[in-house]
């Protein structure tokens, strides 16, 4: 069943979403080689507790941390590790806050350090185009199929391979709202758009060959690439209002 917001539900999304957007700024701006996974997570925390807001994925399904880091091929549902992270390496941070009863949620990649390969920069703009070619059908009419279908051809034009079974999904009174929100057109609902629906538009995609090819490891959560490519992820929280859609996880 899918909860229709009202305009005063947004607003209250707003604020979480853009509490979301200020820590995930933060530790992107925090972030340095010799760093770890856990240091990151440990800022998450200590952000999340300065502006009074609760971490949304501390414990959420057994989740062992605030913040989901992942690195290089881990792909999406990173538990922090104590490795050191690398100058050139690719960072994906996803994370969530509850506020006032209502969930925020984004993620971002970047690369650490000034060292960027064409590669990787072909990754990191293919999946954040692919992100805004979502959100850009993101009207009420159109369909979560219709955001696939943008989302899977940006991907495929930067010679990115999909990750189709992990996705977006609703927000609001809980973290994860019908409808859910595929990256591949082949995995999509066809759920028709309407005015009050707010949903988090998150493409993952790896440098790889094989779209959809990944496993987890034993951690239970962190998914990795079997090809071990390089991964991405970006996410925002989305409104769809009778004007288009308002990204509510986006620092002015």
């Amino acid at each position: 069943m899918i909860d229709l917001k009202s305009k005063e539900d947004i607003e209250k999304l707003k604020i979480a979403n853009r509490i979301v957007a200020e820590i995930l700024q933060v530790i992107k701006e925090e972030t340095k080689p010799g760093m770890t996974g856990i240091d990151l997570d440990e800022i998450a925390r200590r952000e999340a507790e300065k502006r009074g807001v609760k971490p949304a994925f501390l414990g959420l399904y057994g989740f062992p941390a605030a913040l989901c880091v992942s690195i290089n091929e881990e792909i999406v549902h990173g538990v922090p590790k104590d490795k050191p992270i690398k100058e050139g390496d690719i960072v994906s941070i996803d994370f969530g806050v509850v506020y006032d009863g209502w969930y925020g949620d984004a993620a971002i990649s970047y690369v650490v350090g000034s060292k960027i390969s064409d590669r990787k920069r072909r990754l990191l703009e293919g999946v954040e185009r692919a992100l805004y070619a979502g959100i850009n059908k993101c009207y009420p009419g159109n369909t979560v199929r219709d955001i696939a279908a943008a989302i899977e051809g940006t991907l495929k034009e930067y010679r990115l391979a999909p990750i189709c079974d992990y996705g977006g999904h609703g927000i609001g009174r809980k973290p994860h709202e019908d409808p859910h929100v595929s990256n591949c057109v082949a995995n999509a609902e066809n759920v028709k758009l309407l005015p009050g629906m707010v949903l988090a538009i998150e493409p993952m995609a790896t440098l790889g060959k094989r779209a959809n090819y990944y496993r987890k490891l034993k951690d239970g959560w962190t998914v990795v690439s079997k090809e071990k490519a390089i991964a991405a992820h970006f996410e925002h929280s989305v409104a769809i209002t009778e004007d288009g859609p308002i990204i509510l996880s986006k620092l002015d």
